[in-house]
This record gives C-alpha cells, sequence and structure tokens, in this order.
C-alpha cells in the first residue's frame, strides 16, 4: 500500500524521521516566517537544516491535509503551539536535533522529541529535570545507566510540554513522567512512549488519548516515504 495513503489513516498516531542532511532544503517553500527564522541560525549548516526539516514538514502536512505544501498556512494556538487552523482535526509535533528530526501527526494533540545522549554534568542537570521521587530512583542507578535515563526521561517531559504548547514555561522537574498515562492537569492528559531512536539518541512521544496504535515512516531524498514500522497496540 502506498505510504502517502498510509500516512492519511488518523486513526494511527504516525511518526516520520528525517535525516536532514539527506534531505532537499527548499528556502522558497517556506512562509515568511519560517524565512525569518531560517536566516537567524549562525551558520550554513545550521540553516540547511532548519530549512530541510520545515521543507519536510510542509511536505508531510500538505501530504496528509490533501493540500499543496507551500499553500499550507501555519498558525501558533493560545499557548502559542504550530497548528493548522484551516486543519484543526490535523495536529503536529516537529522535533530536531543535530541532523536527525521525527515529526508526529495525529487527530488530537501530540507531542514529540529527539534529543542526543546528555554529556554535560548529569548530577546537577539531573536536580533540574528530574522530580524529587524521579531524582532518588536515578541516583540508585548504576553509573552507567544514568546518562542514557536521564536523557529518556528528558525526552518524555520535552514531548508531553510540547504536546501542552507549554514549552519550557513549566519547570520539568515538577512533575513525574514515567511510561504510560500522564495527567498535567484538565485537558493536559497524555499517554508517553519510547520511540526507536538512532544510535546516542533518544526520542519519546505524548499522544492524547485515548491511545491509538503507532505507524513510522521514513522520509527519504527527493521526497520519498518509506513506511517503515506497523500498527501496533501498545508502548
Amino acid at each position: 500500500m502506498d505510504a502517502v495513503f498510509l500516512l492519511r489513516d488518523d486513526a494511527c498516531v504516525r511518526v516520520v524521521e528525517l535525516h536532514l542532511d539527506a534531505l532537499e532544503a527548499e528556502f522558497e517553500l517556506l512562509d515568511s516566517v519560517e524565512r525569518a527564522r531560517a536566516v537567524r541560525f549562525a551558520t550554513p549548516p545550521l540553516q540547511r537544516r532548519f530549512v530541510a526539516a520545515h521543507t519536510a514538514l510542509r511536505r508531510l502536512l500538505g501530504w496528509a491535509a490533501r493540500v499543496e505544501p507551500a499553500a499550507l498556512h501555519i498558525g501558533a494556538d493560545a499557548q502559542g503551539k504550530p497548528c493548522l487552523p484551516e486543519h484543526p482535526g490535523l495536529h503536529f509535533s516537529l522535533s530536531h536535533c543535530g541532523g536527525q528530526a521525527l515529526v508526529a501527526l495525529d487527530a488530537s494533540p501530540v507531542g514529540v522529541d529527539i534529543e542526543a545522549l546528555i554529556q554535560r554534568d548529569t548530577d546537577v542537570l539531573a536536580q533540574q529535570i528530574l522530580a524529587p521521587r524521579e531524582l532518588e530512583a536515578w541516583r540508585r542507578l548504576p553509573l552507567s545507566h544514568r546518562v542514557e535515563a536521564l536523557t529518556e526521561s528528558w525526552t518524555r517531559k520535552e514531548a508531553a510540554l510540547k504536546a501542552c504548547g507549554f514549552g519550557l514555561r513549566v519547570d520539568p522537574a515538577s512533575f513525574e513522567a514515567p511510561l504510560g498515562p500522564l495527567d498535567l492537569g484538565p485537558g493536559r492528559r497524555f499517554q508517553l512512549r519510547d520511540l526507536p531512536a538512532v544510535p546516542g539518541h533518544c526520542a519519546a512521544l505524548a499522544q492524547t488519548p485515548p491511545q491509538r496504535p503507532l505507524r513510522r515512516f521514513r522520509l527519504q531524498a527527493e521526497g520519498v516515504l518509506l513506511a517503515v514500522g506497523g500498527v501496533d497496540d501498545g508502548p
């Protein structure tokens, strides 16, 4: 079955992997807001990756909404979260880290995050990321497991805050984020799951309940979309 047809299946949450350095970067495809953001990047490689990520995002949203990518109006909701005002039934989230990126599409609010494994002073950073009980459990882990565990927690919290549209306006250490249900208040209930990621990275998804099956894709060069993971029934 054609991958673009599967991308339109709103009975599933759809996650698309992007390897940005292998994808086209079409500056002309972006709107004025995206172009203004692109030119603020300090180096050409960073600018190119931003443009490639947003080129890919527009292609994916265009396929899902059956609209030409350049004709899409990407706005922002009351929280400042990117949205499609003319397609309220199509929610999306974009995350990029270096040359890697993920896009999530769903029929309800969704958040996705990908991060490189944390390399900084992890104990200091852990106090900024983890809630008290999480921090206590993290400190009991073997040293060899702490970097990955901390990065996993960070990606889950980032995914949840992106799904809300809160970003870093909420202290990540103010809530716990285990796999499974997460309640951040009325209208902000999510299901958290970890996602496959390239080596040296962690990724996570925050999906509005009820949890729907996950379908995974990869966007290749020249706009070729591949389905790389079938429908499943849970984390």
